[in-house]
């Protein structure tokens, strides 16, 4: 299974932020759509850096006063790990596990494509294990000849 077949259940929505904008833009957008995660984009639609919830707690503990005020850009981690539509799953899982991240941006072409999380894997291969499963069932029952 590849990270296209994702996209394709899925589909291509990615939310995104400029470096600009304040830490409390950044969680209205967050909460506002039961999200984890914003891309953050130049003015030019490249990657800049990516702003997880667990960026916006460690900012809230080193500043802990004015953590609001921050600017995305500040407090955002800027080494981006990116995936290829054409990436295996089980490299992916791989790097997610590897670098403790959660959510990793599809590109195609060095064009942005998508974001895929661990959430989304855990269900397709959860639906991949219940078919998989099914088929067996059938198989031994006799159903399947």
């Amino acid at each position: 299974m590849k990270v296209r077949d994702i996209l394709k259940t899925k589909g291509p929505e990615v939310f995104t932020i400029g470096e600009e904008k304040t830490l409390t833009d950044a969680i209205s957008i967050l909460v506002n759509n039961k999200i984890g995660v914003l891309l953050v984009l130049n003015n030019e639609a490249k990657i800049m850096g990516i702003l997880s919830e667990r960026d916006i707690i460690k900012e809230a503990h080193n500043n802990p006063g004015d953590c609001w005020k921050s600017k995305v850009g500040d407090v955002m981690t800027k080494k981006v790990i990116v995936v290829e539509a054409e990436d295996e799953i089980d490299y992916v899982e791989t790097v997610m596990t590897e670098n403790r991240i959660r959510h990793l941006p599809v590109v195609h072409n060095k064009v942005l494509v998508g974001l895929i999380s661990i959430g989304d894997i855990v269900k397709i291969q959860l639906s991949s294990t219940r078919y998989d499963n099914k088929y067996l069932m059938d198989y031994i029952s006799g159903a399947v000849k």
